[in-house]
């Protein structure tokens, strides 16, 4: 009988939007009696408690509803063949995983979501006022974001944002950049859409459609 003592934490960041993965050793608990996990942006993720290392307590922040959820767990659901689930029970969402790295990994490519199919299921579509846009807007920044193609000119990386019912705000935590993208039509959105790369201005306010727009007119007058 070969008994797993590694396992693998996967959990969705609530404040960078992240999934962070992190390895949990079962030989942790005995000498704290704790685990606790950050992620890379200092965000706390999840915290495994125990004090017989039979019966387990889990913390793990939610990045869907934002409060911090709790299951009580046996050794064999951790430290197990199969990866458990992290769910939140008001969305019914998966927030992450834990269990084998292999089957962790692969769960988590199964359940893989774009901002938008993220703003779909927790209902933001209906507040919209042009779905559409605001979804291939998410998507576009989604794309941009996994390539390291999104940040601010300060260096940060990890831009914060809010969902408007006709825009998007970009926020930088670290100098208070802000971006703001209409997206209560098509025709705004196509200019930004087109950006292979999108950076806040360091310390300023930048209505990014405006400056996609003159960028573009500029364009065409050359031709």
């Amino acid at each position: 009988m070969i008994l797993a003592t590694t396992a693998t934490v996967a959990a969705l960041c609530s404040n960078c939007g992240e999934m962070e993965f992190q390895a949990l050793s079962l030989f942790a608990f005995s000498r704290l009696g704790h685990e606790s996990f950050k992620c890379h942006c200092r965000t706390p993720l999840l915290k495994v408690s125990s004090h017989n290392r039979r019966v387990f307590s889990l913390y793990y922040q939610c990045a869907y509803c934002g409060e911090t959820h709790y299951l009580r767990l046996n050794r064999r659901a951790i430290w197990g063949k199969k990866a458990l689930p992290l769910i939140c029970p008001e969305f019914s969402a998966i927030v992450g995983f834990i269990g084998p790295k292999q089957k962790v990994v692969q769960a988590c490519q199964e359940q893989e979501k774009s901002m938008g199919e993220l703003a779909e299921e927790l209902g933001y579509v209906e507040e919209f006022e042009n779905p559409e846009a605001m979804l291939r807007l998410l998507d576009h920044l989604h794309s941009l974001a996994e390539e390291d193609k999104l940040g601010c000119g300060c260096g940060n990386h990890q831009l914060a944002f809010e969902l408007l019912p006709d825009r998007i705000e970009l926020y930088c935590d670290l100098c208070e950049a802000l971006g703001i993208i209409y997206a209560d039509s098509m025709d705004k959105i196509w200019p930004v859409v087109s950006m292979g790369a999108l950076y806040l201005e360091e310390n300023n306010t930048w209505f990014i459609n405006r400056a996609c727009e003159r960028q573009l007119a500029m364009i065409n007058k050359e031709e």
